[in-house]
């Protein structure tokens, strides 16, 4: 009776410290690292990775509990495979059952569901009025039908690729700190401008259909590269930001907070008081951080409350419009809990993919052909020896050219959707002999598709210096 209820209590208790602590030493070895991050590993604690992934659609299962209570225990990488089982899981509940409904999938083929028109010079005016509010339809196949200039549909059906053409270009212009919903950090890192009212009278509305799009991406497994600051990562994962967390916004600042903390000296002397100063368009405000505190001044019995309430502003209450309406449409995809599986570096990954250096083997062992092209012809072979005696730097060239991303799925290329395609080009079909081929053409990208298309040239120095003049200038971008 009471001994037991007693015990669970104290069970409770101390798996709370626990957790806690863990959570508390991991994240100080984010920031300031003092051991390997695998030291944290407990694998003996995952077992099998596959039955583990299993077991996480079981609520009350170890694997769950785990993942809630000592995610930095599994292996990063099981983790990820954890969250597409759950988003999978997911995206059947979203169809209404806990089969693929073979309909859905004659629907797919045929290019029907929800269709969004488009303008490719309007893809966040147009991206607004017809996505944002669909719901939860935005978690099953959504198609964009892109309009030209003149406003006529273009040509084709969009298998899947469309879209994420659709999503990777938006997050470019939307995301852009010259259109004014985003500013950088000094080391280039994407947050939210406080300021965004003046860029847009539903700037929150925007926020909110952007963190959807964010969402969306996350859900379907499409990398797009935004380099998010650490403390709004943070926020994305639920967690609210504290003063070690101002070190990814404002560098400096934390560093005299830092410094004022640890000052020796009277700190009446400073002359300072609880106000910061907000610049807005190049014009300074001084806003107070407690009631009347351009005339409360800073002492050394509340230095400390000042050095935090100063954090807060900038980390929290200057952003908390923007980063709530962004979070609330993130979160209509992404469950919190799924998030807080991961850290802030992690969830950058999850994003935008891995910043290792490109396995070219799992590559070419998840590479098809077509046009005439297979994977022993001698354009082919050219093709991966060229890239082999490419530097790190030009194979991500190479990889951002055909995939708009320059980093590698997380899980390898296994998982790159649309699976990645070399087809021969410049020829009359996929019977043509090589020879009648324009040889002068460059190689040109689908990057919907994830579609190389490469004419077979007739030394392997020609197709390297085809191929490197061509990631190199950007100019092969073809979406037919």
């Amino acid at each position: 009776g009471g001994g037991a209820l007693g015990g669970r209590r104290a069970w409770r208790l101390l798996t709370g410290w626990l957790h806690k602590l863990l959570t508390q030493l991991h994240g100080r070895n984010g920031r300031r690292r003092f051991v390997d991050p695998r030291a944290f590993l407990a694998e003996a604690a995952v077992g099998s990775p596959a039955a583990f992934v299993d077991a996480v659609h079981d609520e009350d299962s170890r694997a769950r509990r785990l993942l809630r209570l000592a995610p930095m225990l599994v292996p990063f990488e099981v983790r990820v495979r954890c969250l597409r089982a759950l988003i999978a899981a997911d995206r059947e509940g979203a169809r209404g059952g806990g089969q693929d409904d073979p309909r859905e999938e004659v629907q797919a083929f045929l290019g029907a569901g929800r269709v969004a028109q488009v303008r490719r010079d309007r893809l966040l005016e147009d991206g607004y009025a017809q996505l944002n509010n669909i719901g939860s339809e935005l978690k099953r196949t959504v198609r964009i039908q892109f309009v030209n200039e003149h406003g006529l549909p273009e040509a084709g059906v969009d298998g899947g690729g469309l879209f994420k053409d659709f999503l990777d270009n938006l997050a470019r212009e939307a995301f852009d700190p010259r259109l004014g919903l985003f500013l950088t950090t000094a080391d280039h890192r994407l947050y939210p401008n406080p300021a965004s009212r003046l860029v847009a009278a539903n700037h929150l509305q925007l926020f909110t259909f952007l963190g959807r799009m964010l969402g969306k991406a996350l859900y379907e497994g499409f990398l797009v590269e935004l380099p998010f600051a650490a403390f709004f990562l943070s926020k994305l994962r639920g967690r609210a930001n504290e003063l070690n967390d101002l070190s990814s916004l404002d560098p400096e600042l934390y560093r005299n907070l830092l410094f004022l903390k640890r000052y020796q000296g009277d700190v009446a002397d400073l002359e300072l008081y609880f106000v910061a100063q907000d610049e807005v368009l190049g014009e300074r405000r001084t806003v107070d951080l407690v009631p009347g505190g351009r005339d409360v001044p800073v002492t050394r019995d509340s230095v400390v409350r000042y050095i935090h309430f100063m954090a807060n502003h900038r980390l929290n209450t200057q952003l908390r419009e923007q980063s709530a309406a962004l979070l609330r449409g993130f979160q209509d995809l992404v469950h919190p809990q799924w998030m807080q599986m991961f850290d802030e570096e992690e969830l950058q990954m999850l994003i935008s993919g891995s910043q290792e250096v490109l396995d070219l083997r799992d590559l070419q062992e998840n590479t098809t052909y077509s046009g005439g092209y297979a994977a022993d012809h001698p354009v082919i072979v050219w093709l991966w020896e060229t890239l082999a005696a490419f530097d790190s730097a030009q194979q991500a060239a190479f990889l951002r050219f055909v995939t708009s991303c320059s980093r590698a799925p997380l899980l390898g290329f296994r998982h790159l959707e649309p699976g990645f395609c070399v087809h021969r080009s410049g020829v009359g079909g996929s019977n043509a002999p090589d020879d009648s081929a324009d040889h002068t053409r460059l190689p040109t990208a689908a990057t919907c598709m994830n579609l190389l298309k490469l004419p077979p040239y007739q030394s392997r120095q020609a197709l390297q210096e085809k191929l490197l003049y061509a990631i190199n200038s950007g100019s092969g971008f073809d979406l037919s």
